[in-house]
């Protein structure tokens, strides 16, 4: 899904290391620049290692850079072209040291040459800086998923490819049962220490390419690209029944079982997206109503149901 989350299913930790790399790769490679800049004017001899055919393979930046030991950065769709990039620029700077080494003059064409290409880098290397901070404002900073506020924004951008593309989309809403006899018993940090497993649980057992968000509380929304409600119903119950097996450690010894209920409804252009969500979030309340740990799929049907199973209340 690279049109809008270039780095897919990253925690907040992640994220915020990747930014912490990219800054220093591009202070990194400022005092790279410095240096060699000072080599041309003084005309001091090159480093031999710099010469080598591999050079841009050496030192703590290159290694970190054009091993591309960070996977999440590969993942990245526009990560080939900034490594195609650097690989090319250290070329440039090493014939330009050649040059240096073989008493030779640089012309301002080579010079510029290798400004360009040095440009070109960095302008991609700040592009990856950029969406990773932006995906880092958009994190919920408790559970590592995204934001609500960068949800509406992705799904709509998912009604149009579906709209386009023809291929169903179904959301879901998830609900952690009893979460409050947690918070009354354990505490707020047993609290949310169930939501970051509950989270954790949701990005390591769904598709690669589908999204979590924190809706708000104990609450999250599952976007499911390519799957209809009956197919999402597949995908969700494998999670739900995984999920009952799972123990999560609270602090003092303590360790509880979390089971969530869960409300799917396709998403469908033709209706807004929060319209959307309101009828996930029914569909999970009937789950909810039905005794927990369930999941039902979202249809007109059972809106009748629960309005005629309202007014027998009412009459009591």
């Amino acid at each position: 899904m690279a049109e809008t989350n270039p780095f897919p299913l990253l925690s907040v930790i992640d994220t915020a290391r990747i930014v912490r790399e990219l800054e220093q790769a591009l202070d990194d490679h400022r005092d790279w620049i410095k240096a060699l800049v000072a080599e041309m004017v003084c005309r001091t001899e090159p480093n031999p290692a710099d010469l080598e055919p591999d050079a841009h393979r050496k030192g703590q930046f290159s290694h970190w850079f054009s091993n591309e030991i960070n996977p999440h950065l590969n993942d990245h769709p526009d990560f080939a072209r900034v490594v195609e990039l650097f690989e090319v620029m250290h070329e440039e700077a090493r014939q330009l040291q050649l040059l240096i080494k073989d008493g030779k003059d640089i012309s301002p064409n080579q010079y510029q040459h290798f400004l360009n290409s040095s440009d070109m880098f960095v302008r991609q290397l700040r592009a990856l800086h950029t969406d990773a901070r932006s995906l880092l404002s958009d994190t919920d900073p408790l559970t590592g998923v995204a934001t609500r506020q960068a949800m509406y924004a992705r799904l709509e951008q998912e009604q149009q490819r579906s709209k386009r593309s023809g291929q169903p989309s179904s959301i879901v809403m998830a609900d952690v049962d009893r979460f409050k006899e947690v918070n009354d018993t354990y505490g707020h940090l047993a609290g949310d220490k169930v939501l970051q497993a509950f989270a954790h649980y949701l990005l390591d057992h769904l598709r690669p390419y589908d999204q979590v968000y924190r809706y708000g509380g104990e609450e999250f929304v599952l976007l499911l690209p390519n799957a209809t409600p009956e197919q999402a119903k597949r995908i969700i119950e494998r999670v739900r029944r995984g999920l009952m097996n799972q123990r999560t450690r609270i602090g003092n010894g303590s360790v509880v079982q979390i089971t969530a209920s869960f409300g799917i409804t396709q998403l469908i252009y033709d209706i807004s997206s929060k319209t959307a969500i309101e009828y996930a979030d029914r569909a999970m309340y009937e789950s909810k109503r039905s005794g927990r740990n369930r999941l039902r799929i979202w249809e007109e049907t059972l809106d009748k149901s629960n309005k005629e199973k309202s007014k027998k209340t009412a009459s009591l």
